[in-house]
């Protein structure tokens, strides 16, 4: 009887033990882009883009690559590399276009969605999600693509 107790009491433990999870790791950024997006709001230099081109637009991101499957009429390229600093305020998105154009952004990641406001090339880092008449800023919104 004290034999199969104690059996029973140490499958017991190896349960528990094989049952505890490692708690997961925070996600970066990075994780958290990964996947399709659709544009739901899209301004450059202080105009509102047509909604019927807004809508056709999305964004495919593969580690740090993204790519315009589609219509990438008001996109910042067709396709290219992204870097992130989450460590600044606002945090900072640099994008290098296939053909090596730099532009520097910011963004704003959050459950719904995220956010980005681009400089033109050669132009610096926006400090605020905005696009004004003059500005030339490219100002999206983007949310995560329904999966059917």
């Amino acid at each position: 009887m004290k034999t199969r107790l104690l059996m029973i009491a140490a499958l017991g433990l190896l349960l528990a033990a094989c049952n505890r999870q490692e708690p997961a790791a925070p996600k970066t950024d990075l994780d958290r882009f990964q996947g399709t997006w659709y544009l739901v709001l899209a301004m450059q230099d202080g105009n509102r883009l047509p909604e019927d081109k807004v809508k056709q637009t999305t964004i495919v991101i593969k580690g740090d690559t993204f790519r315009f499957p589609g219509s990438a009429e008001y996109a910042t390229s067709k396709a290219g590399t992204m870097k992130l600093d989450e460590t600044k305020t606002p945090k900072e998105m640099d994008t290098i276009s296939t053909d090596k154009i730099v532009m520097l952004g910011i963004y704003k990641l959050d459950d719904n969605g995220y956010k980005v406001c681009f400089a033109p090339a050669g132009k610096p880092r926006p400090t605020e999600f905005s696009s004004t008449p003059g500005s030339g800023y490219i100002l999206q919104s983007w949310e995560r693509q329904n999966k059917h």
